[in-house]
């Protein structure tokens, strides 16, 4: 599995990460500590994300800023966790077994996974605890939305109004099998030539990670795509359903086979193709809306206090200053991560 989105999917529980013990405490929410090394440890995870050097010649400024929202984001997700308890939220025991598995099938071995778990200071006792705390989460997102049920915007007004938001470009469904090798690459040639089946010799011979799950295959995808160029253009360059590469693709991940699958012209999606997908989005939308005010509510009532500034001007040397801060703080922004990754195509761009 790669690196980047292993790190992606942690990224997503990351806050949720046990208090350390023996830390210097950056903050106190209704009493309950953050300490210095969940922060530090979600700081140095964000900036590795979004490529950010924290030791290059403005690191000390970027890592002032990610500290800040990071800290804030802590803070909120701590008040959600808070109130989850006091609403006895309940854990489904059996969907975190799954969750858990589900994660650790994304490792192409045990080794691999054991390897992820030391490189960021983890045992599976943590991962438990931070899937546990998102199901929760997720429970009481739940509970705070369940009287929205029908969003309130008309999905058809709304297409009639954004009818270029609907206009589908070309697009291709294709199966590939990645190999480091080009003698390997050409080698599953000449077993396709004999009449060897695509889709078996992709779970036989691939080393993409996210072949045991999608057997190989990318779903529909356009040609201006975030992903690898030189995938890209081979797959758009097959014309007809079940022709395949003749010679292997390059790329900077080693080399591509490629079938085409499946392909669909461009057209105007009409609103019946879609009424179904704009009315769960302004559905997500409107649940999004309530639960952030029921954020900025518990945000209003909470008791916080920050001693981030205190414990670095003490590192300096300075006299602390009073960092009691009590509704201060309730319009800080904090910091929101995207979820919506097509993970099957980001495997395909790394």
């Amino acid at each position: 599995m790669k690196k980047y989105w292993k790190l992606m999917v942690y990224m997503l529980a990351l806050a949720f990460l046990l208090t350390g013990c023996g830390d210097k405490i950056v903050a106190k929410v209704n009493g309950e500590r953050i300490t210095e090394t969940q922060l530090n440890v979600k700081v140095e995870q964000i900036a590795a994300l979004n490529g950010y050097d924290l030791e290059g010649e403005n690191g000390e400024l970027v890592k002032g800023f990610l500290e800040e929202q990071m800290l804030q984001a802590l803070i909120m997700e701590k008040l959600v966790l808070q109130d989850a308890k006091e609403k006895k939220i309940p854990l489904d025991k059996k969907k975190l077994k799954e969750e858990l598995e589900k994660f650790k099938e994304g490792f192409s071995a045990e080794k691999e996974y054991q390897e992820f778990l030391a490189a960021n200071k983890l045992a599976e006792k943590d991962m438990e605890k931070i899937y546990k705390n998102m199901l929760i989460y997720n429970g009481l997102f739940a509970e705070v939305t369940k009287d929205i049920t029908k969003a309130a915007k008309d999905p058809e007004a709304y297409y009639n109004e954004n009818p270029e938001e609907f206009y589908q470009p070309e697009m291709v469904q294709v199966r590939h099998v990645l190999v480091e090798k080009e003698e390997e690459a050409k080698e599953i040639l000449v077993a396709l030539e004999q009449g060897e089946d695509f889709k078996k010799l992709a779970l036989e011979k691939s080393t993409d990670p996210s072949v045991k799950q999608n057997e190989g295959l990318i779903d529909y995808f356009p040609k201006e795509v975030n992903m690898v160029e030189e995938f890209v253009e081979a797959a758009f360059a097959l014309k007809e359903v079940g022709q395949y590469t003749k010679e292997p693709v390059k790329s900077d991940f080693g080399y591509h086979l490629i079938k085409l699958e499946g392909r669909k012209e461009a057209k105007q999606l009409t609103f019946d193709e879609v009424k179904d997908k704009l009315a769960e989005r302004f559905l997500a939308e409107e649940k999004n809306e309530k639960f952030q005010a029921y954020e900025q509510e518990l945000l209003a009532k909470a008791k916080i206090e920050k001693m981030l500034s205190q414990n670095k001007e003490e590192e300096n040397g300075e006299e602390p200053s009073d960092v009691s801060e009590q509704n201060k703080d309730k319009d800080d922004p904090v910091v929101e991560q995207d979820q919506d990754k097509d993970q099957d195509k980001a495997k395909v761009k790394q």
